[in-house]
């Protein structure tokens, strides 16, 4: 059986070990299917914590779990107004990365997808 070589890139253009456990946290952060609906719904605009559970589609206290996972990966940034915390997406761009999976699951040639940040 023959394999086509592909060119390794040199190791100058090799992503620093900081920049690749960076990038972990970020992937681990979405990880959780909660955790992703928090992001689309933050897709649309700024969302108040009060209604981030229903999102979510669970309790107040695993919101909050899930609010502080994404806000320490850099995903999300919140401001407090009075009693409320209002949180919107600092990483917009990750939408456009689950956009790119839909597409794939659908059976979409992505190869030249060139979009955004992405480009």
């Amino acid at each position: 059986m023959h394999r086509s070589k592909k060119a390794i890139p040199p190791s100058s253009d090799k992503p620093a070990k900081t920049a690749l456990k960076r990038q972990a946290e970020v992937f681990k952060a979405l990880g959780h299917p909660g955790r992703m609906a928090i992001v689309h719904a933050l897709g649309h605009g700024e969302v108040c914590a009060c209604d981030l559970a229903t999102v979510a589609g669970c309790a107040a206290s695993t919101t909050s779990r899930h609010l502080t996972v994404l806000r320490h990966a850099g995903l999300i940034a919140d401001e407090r107004r009075g009693q409320q915390v209002f949180y919107r997406l600092a990483c917009p761009c990750v939408l456009t990365f689950a956009e790119c999976i839909n597409r794939v699951d659908a059976g979409e040639n992505v190869q030249t997808l060139r979009v955004a940040c992405c480009a």
